[in-house]
């Protein structure tokens, strides 16, 4: 891998391509939204990698990890940015 492979997040540095993140990446990624750094550990426990982050609905963040609105938004929000990229 290599540096032009990574992206920034804070200071921890992901792969480019969401499909290679492991549970730990996801959870720094989550981490890093703002006020989303305690829902974090739901994705975690949950195990949830970079594939199963890009196959995540708005329903299962707020019934499967049990998110409120309003970060599962946000969340939501930063998977379509993913998907997008």
């Amino acid at each position: 891998m290599h540096m032009r492979d990574l992206v920034g997040m804070g200071h921890h540095f992901l792969p480019s391509e969401p499909t290679n993140w492991n549970v730990e990446d996801v959870y720094e990624s989550i981490r890093s939204l703002p006020g989303c750094q305690e829902i974090a550990e739901g994705f975690r426990s949950q195990e949830i990698d970079g594939q199963a982050l890009l196959l995540l609905r708005e329903d299962h963040l707020m019934s499967a990890v049990n998110i409120k609105l309003g970060p599962a938004l946000k969340i939501y929000a930063r998977i379509n940015m993913l998907k997008d990229s």
